[in-house]
């Protein structure tokens, strides 16, 4: 919920503080999928020598870091950049959420199945969310946000500390 209500609200983000237009909040979104392409095969096995209740908090607690700087109102290569960040943090969580879904069933493809529902009812309740507290403007929401990932992030380590 996290990592897809904030980047819900990203497009108008670099068109409200940047003017940019369609195209130009497209190609600064391009860098969402930097990390997965990129560096997939290498955060599993990140995942695998360090285990997942090391990464899974990591993660969050970068996705939190790049939702602050976001809303430090930085240059447009910088805003760029965070974005990159945000979606390396949400590579560091969700395929290992995925992964324990898995185990929590001896039913893979029910997990699976129940494991995608949420991730997309995420997507949208997590823009919801955000849409909520947009009205504060939206630098104190993209800050908030970061905020209560942080929280996430200390809370994930606590909970995920016997995962491995």
């Amino acid at each position: 919920m996290f990592h897809s209500g904030v980047f819900a609200w990203t497009g108008y983000f670099f068109f409200k503080n940047y003017q940019l237009d369609e195209q130009g909040v497209g190609f600064a979104l391009l860098g969402y999928g930097i990390p997965g392409l990129l560096l997939g095969p290498l955060l599993g096995k990140l995942a695998d020598k360090y285990g997942r209740n090391r990464i899974i908090p990591i993660g969050i607690l970068i996705g939190a870091v790049s939702a602050i700087l976001l809303s430090m109102n930085y240059s447009l290569a910088a805003s760029c950049i965070f974005i990159v960040t945000l979606s390396f943090g949400f590579e560091l969580t969700h395929p290992l959420f995925a992964a324990i879904i898995t185990t929590l069933s001896p039913k893979k493809g029910a997990a699976t199945g129940l494991f995608a529902f949420f991730l997309f009812m995420g997507y949208g309740f997590g823009s919801l969310v955000f849409s909520l507290i947009v009205n504060i403007g939206l630098h104190k929401a993209f800050r908030l946000f970061g905020i209560v990932a942080f929280v996430g992030a200390f809370m994930a380590a606590y909970h995920f500390k016997k995962e491995r």
